[in-house]
Order: C-alpha cells, then sequence, then structure tokens
C-alpha cells in the first residue's frame, strides 16, 4: 500500500512538473498551438490529480486546512462505525457465510492431522492434571458422600437380588458346596459359643429365669430360697455346664449324615424353587428395601472421599498415577475414534451441529466485538484503519485522476488544433 501511495505522490509531483515545463513553453511561444495543447493536457491532467488528492484526502482530513465538507470520517465517526459493523455482522460474516464455510471445511480431519504432527499425549496431560486438581479443590466431601449414598441405595433398589439368589443357590447345590457352606455356619457358630461373652449371656439369662420363678408364688419363692441356701441351685455351675453341652452339641453338628446338616442341603434346594415365586420375590426385595433405607453410607462415603481428595490435590505419587491413568485412557479412547470412520462422522456433524447452534444464537456478538473494538479507536486510529483496508484503491484514484484529466486534455487539446 505504501508503494501504491509513493506512486501516486510521484505521479501527481511529475504532472505538476510537466504543467511547470508546458507553463514555461507558453510563455515563451505564446502563439505556438503546440504549446498551447500541451499546456491544455498538463493543465487538465494536474487539475484531475489536485482534484483526487483533495476529494480521498478529504475522506480522512483538512486537506490544507479547508474546513467545510472535509474530514469526512472522523465527522461522521457512528455512522462509520455503524456501517462498518453492518457490514461485518451481514456480510463478511453473516450467519449464512459462516454456515456455508463451515459445511465446507472437515474440522475433526485438521484435529486429526494436527495430532499427528504433534505430541498429542504431553499437550493433554498438563491440561488434565489441571483438570484434576480444579475438580477435586472444587468438591465438598460431605456432598459427595450424601450424592454417593442416593446412588448407592438408588442403583440397589432398582435391582433385584433374586435372580442373582436363586442363581447362586443353584450354583451352590450344582458343585456340591453346600457341606461346605453349612461347616462354615457351624464353624462360625462354635466360635461365637466359645466366647466369654456368651457365657455371660447364658448367666443372664439363667438370673432372669430365676427371678421370674420366684416371683410367680410365695411357694416358688420358697423353694428357690431354699434351693440356693443348700446349694442347689448354682448359676455360675449352671452358666458353664449350658455353653459346654453347647459346644458339645455344635460339635456334633459337623458329623457326616447329621439330620440337620442333611435338612439344611435339603432347604436349600426348597429356597432355591421358592425364589422362583413372586411372593419370595417380594418378601425378598421388601427386605432389601428396609435394609436399605436403614443403612447409613454417606459418612463412611464421605470420609473416603476426604482421603482420595486431599491426596490428589497434592503433587504425590498417587495423583501422578491417576493422571497417567486418565492419559494413557484419554489416548487410548483417540486411537480407537481416529480408527472408526462411523464415530468420526457422527462426531463432525455434531460438531458443527454445535457450532451453528452458537453462531445461531450468538451471532449477534460478532457485530457487538467489532463495534466495542472500532469504539476504542481515535480518530487517527479509525483512519489507519480505514486506510489499511482500502487505501491501496483510493491511492490508484488518485493516479486515475492524473490519465483522466491528462486524457481529457489531450481531446480538448486535439479539439484545438483541428
Amino acid at each position: 500500500m505504501r508503494s501504491v501511495k509513493r506512486r501516486a505522490n510521484a505521479v501527481l509531483a511529475a504532472a505538476a512538473g510537466l504543467f511547470g515545463v508546458a507553463l514555461t513553453l507558453k510563455v515563451n511561444y505564446p502563439h505556438s498551438a503546440l504549446a498551447t495543447a500541451f499546456l491544455t493536457i498538463t493543465e487538465a491532467s494536474l487539475a484531475g490529480g489536485v482534484a483526487d488528492w483533495f476529494a480521498v484526502t478529504a475522506l480522512f482530513r483538512k486537506p490544507l486546512g479547508f474546513p467545510y465538507h472535509t474530514a469526512l470520517i472522523p465527522r461522521n465517526r457512528e455512522r462509520v462505525i455503524s456501517a462498518l459493523v453492518r457490514a461485518v455482522e451481514q456480510e463478511f460474516l453473516s450467519k449464512q457465510a459462516i454456515k456455508a464455510r463451515i459445511d465446507q471445511v472437515h474440522l475433526l480431519e485438521k484435529i486429526i492431522s494436527y495430532s499427528r504432527s504433534a505430541p498429542l499425549r504431553s499437550l493433554a496431560r498438563p491440561l488434565i492434571e489441571k483438570a484434576v486438581v480444579g475438580l477435586v479443590e472444587s468438591l465438598d466431601p460431605n456432598t459427595i458422600g450424601k450424592l454417593g449414598e442416593r446412588v448407592v441405595k438408588l442403583i440397589i433398589k432398582r435391582q433385584s437380588f433374586v435372580p442373582y439368589a436363586a442363581a447362586g443357590i443353584a450354583r451352590v447345590l450344582e458343585q456340591g458346596k453346600g457341606v461346605e457352606i453349612y461347616l462354615a455356619i457351624i464353624d462360625k457358630i462354635a466360635v461365637l459359643i466359645e466366647r466369654p461373652e456368651t457365657r455371660a449371656a447364658i448367666y443372664r439369662y439363667l438370673e432372669d429365669v430365676k427371678e421370674k420363678t420366684a416371683d410367680q408364688n410365695w411357694l416358688s419363692s420358697l423353694i428357690t430360697g431354699f434351693m440356693e441356701l443348700t446349694d442347689g441351685i448354682n448359676l455360675e455351675d449352671a452358666a458353664d455346664a449350658l455353653q459346654q453341652e453347647l459346644i458339645n452339641t455344635v460339635a456334633e453338628l459337623r458329623q457326616e449324615e447329621h439330620p440337620v446338616q442333611l435338612w439344611f442341603q435339603g432347604e436349600l434346594a426348597t429356597i432355591a424353587v421358592k425364589l422362583e415365586t413372586p411372593e419370595w420375590q417380594e418378601a425378598i426385595d421388601d427386605w432389601k428395601d428396609d435394609l436399605i433405607g436403614r443403612l447409613e453410607l454417606a459418612q463412611p462415603m464421605g470420609v473416603l472421599a476426604d482421603t482420595v481428595l486431599t491426596v490428589c490435590k497434592q503433587p504425590t505419587v498417587y495423583r501422578e498415577q491417576v493422571v497417567d491413568w486418565l492419559t494413557e485412557q484419554a489416548a487410548s479412547y483417540w486411537q480407537q475414534f481416529k480408527e472408526n470412520q462411523v464415530l468420526q462422522s457422527r462426531a463432525e456433524d455434531y460438531l458443527k451441529m454445535l457450532i451453528l447452534l452458537v453462531v445461531e444464537q450468538e451471532h449477534a456478538l460478532i457485530g457487538k466485538i467489532a463495534r466495542r473494538s472500532l469504539s476504542k479507536l481515535s480518530d487517527e486510529d479509525l483512519n489507519q484503519f480505514i486506510e489499511d483496508k482500502a487505501g491501496e484503491d483510493l491511492d490508484w484514484i488518485r493516479i486515475n485522476g492524473v490519465i483522466i484529466g491528462g486524457l481529457v486534455g489531450a481531446g480538448l487539446a486535439l479539439v484545438m488544433l483541428l
């Protein structure tokens, strides 16, 4: 643009120089027809060049300080800005133009092509780590605990356990594992019976029985008191004896072909059949729902969430492992995505749909941004902005003015000569 402007100035200066030469020739040869014709041509060329220079300069400034209808752009600043905004919003970046351009561009192809030339994993990892840190810092453990409790209970409530229980029992019976389950239950009962707490519970039970018996009437009370005095009733020995009897009884239950063991396995088969009936299914689901309603999971899940969040907030090896795992997963999914043309086509359509939706809803932002940017410009900056965009064409107008003026002058000179 600067070269064209220098060329326009040079052409105007040349026209002025030739006019000076022609004027000198006219003065020296006043009766020469050729001198008169040459003067007419250069005069018209200079007049055309000066007129166009004045017109072009008057758009931006006051040429030679001339105040009338000059500096048109600064004088009509708001109208010029509004016109430029309309041109940007409705012509250069109209909805139709943007949509047409988006339809022509294959967005995912460009992204995939860029990912082949750039180390995408090294770019993605810092972003993933930043996202993880930002996420854990914004989360509240108590909120996570409450939400986790609701989600877990909702999942369990919507899932019936009856089919799994029936299938599990059937599998146990098929594999002959019923005996192992029975013995495991017996072992657990044996451990519970041998505990000191069980012996204390037996003793408290015997005391309750003794007190209830003594309180029935005066004769029961008299007999109970007499037996205690004569050591006929020793609750300590009775508790020990009863606990030992329970231990021996449970030990007998471990014997092969014991009636209880046979009953247990038969009952398992019966339960497996009954679980298929609606009544049992409804009863078990009701029991499950009641149990879920009484479970308190928010606090332990909140503590667990707090522990995890605390670990992820600090630059520990655990956070590095989480970020590495997420990066690996992202890279794996991206590789699968690049190899799936159908998925790419769907993603391309969805991405374009999102962009077009944003363009449709927020297109007015283009005009607002353009107006805000242009309004910040001073008068001189606005002049410079327009000159940068259209100055080359304006300078060609000046050059054309000199040429056209010269041609008109040549025509007039030819008429005068003829």
